[in-house]
């Protein structure tokens, strides 16, 4: 057993308690509390004064998956086709990646990543630490959500630069909209053998029966809409990725029931569908009780800034604790993990960060990483 002392162990569980002692053993945590007297076979760890939080998730990144020197490298978007669904995640992730170090270094223990949104249906997600030898040894969740994307990006690499279908929203919304048509009309028995077979509706069968969600990536007011629209339509459980002018509508959003991914922030308008994102509204669907996480969109933004997505909306009225949530337990809630990650309490993962300062104080820097209770980040 390993316990850790000498530090400020802020839970973020119910009670948002403040704690002075945390002990590991076997990769979970056993207890944390008040100090109490220690065992006397366990290594003491003193960790000066320092500051602690569980490890930060961010729920839609494409860490491991997407180029970042060059091009060539680039795994997330199957560009060959705009109907992709059975593109997994898991076949793309490079678990080397550098860009699993710089989550680390950020203080990141879990990611949801996989394909991008260049295609209408791009592929499965899965869920994963950022630390650990294999790629089984990461995964958390293996499918966690079906990607897919509303908007300018399937319009502009299919319609405006291969010519072909989809050039226009309508289309969009056709060719997800023929996924869950063909896959409702199939018997029981049909729907097994698609499942068994691995075959083209396997994912849609899976989203039908409540397996797992449906991400829709969607900027735009209108966009959103017709995420919602479409989910109603075939009764089938929605995840809201970006949802940038979701504030334009928030009664809407709010009366799907819905949840969000909200982000990525603190980029210029990268696109004419983005030209009114807003950190402000992180705030706004606080306010509104609508459950969100806080993304990077990796490589957008850079995954180890995960913590300055939050603080950003802190500074456009957020309040601190909310924030904290957004990258810690609530997003652990919305990929429904949080019995395993998001919080310290006994019987969770060991996945947390040690740091310099409070989170959110300019002068925080993370000093060490550990997940599953092992220490895979320490600042030099």
């Amino acid at each position: 057993m390993i316990i850790y002392h000498h530090a400020k162990f802020l839970t973020v569980n119910e009670q948002n308690d403040t704690c002075e002692q945390l002990w590991i053993e076997d990769g979970r945590i056993v207890y944390i509390g008040p100090a109490k007297e220690i065992p006397p076979q366990a290594e003491l760890v003193d960790l000066q004064g320092a500051y602690v939080t569980p490890g930060l998730i961010d729920i839609h990144a494409h860490v491991g998956t997407w180029a970042e020197v060059t091009e060539d490298i680039n795994d997330a978007n199957e560009y060959s086709e705009p109907f992709t669904p059975l593109m997994h995640a898991l076949d793309s992730v490079d678990i080397r990646h550098f860009s699993f170090q710089h989550a680390l270094e950020g203080g990141v223990t879990t990611v949801q990543t996989g394909p991008g949104s260049a295609n209408v249906i791009g592929g499965i997600w899965s869920i994963l630490k950022t630390a650990g030898p294999t790629l089984a040894s990461r995964v958390l969740v293996e499918r966690s959500g079906l990607k897919g994307a509303l908007g300018e990006n399937p319009k502009n690499v299919f319609g405006n630069q291969y010519k072909r279908k989809p050039m226009t929203r309508m289309a969009i919304a056709q060719l997800l909209r023929d996924g869950f048509q063909r896959a409702s009309q199939l018997n029981e028995q049909q729907r097994a053998e698609q499942i068994k077979q691995n075959a083209e509706l396997r994912p849609f069968i899976e989203v039908l029966r409540g397996d797992m969600p449906l991400r829709l990536h969607c900027h735009r007011a209108d966009d959103i809409m017709t995420a919602i629209r479409i989910a109603k339509e075939f009764n089938v459980q929605l995840h809201l990725e970006h949802c940038t002018e979701g504030y334009l509508i928030v009664d809407a959003v709010k009366n799907s029931g819905f949840h969000a991914t909200l982000g990525p922030y603190m980029l210029t308008p990268s696109k004419y569908e983005t030209r009114h994102s807003t950190p402000a509204i992180a705030a706004i669907f606080k306010e509104h009780n609508i459950p969100f996480a806080i993304m990077t969109d990796h490589p957008f933004v850079p995954i180890q800034y995960l913590k300055y997505c939050a603080t950003e909306a802190i500074r456009y009225g957020l309040d601190e604790d909310t924030a904290l949530k957004s990258i810690t337990i609530n997003a652990a809630k919305l990929v429904q993990l949080d019995h395993r990650i998001g919080s310290l309490e006994e019987g969770k993962d060991a996945d947390f960060v040690v740091w310099s300062h409070p989170i959110f104080e300019t002068e925080a820097k993370v000093l060490q990483t550990y997940v599953n209770g092992q220490k895979y980040y320490e600042a030099e």
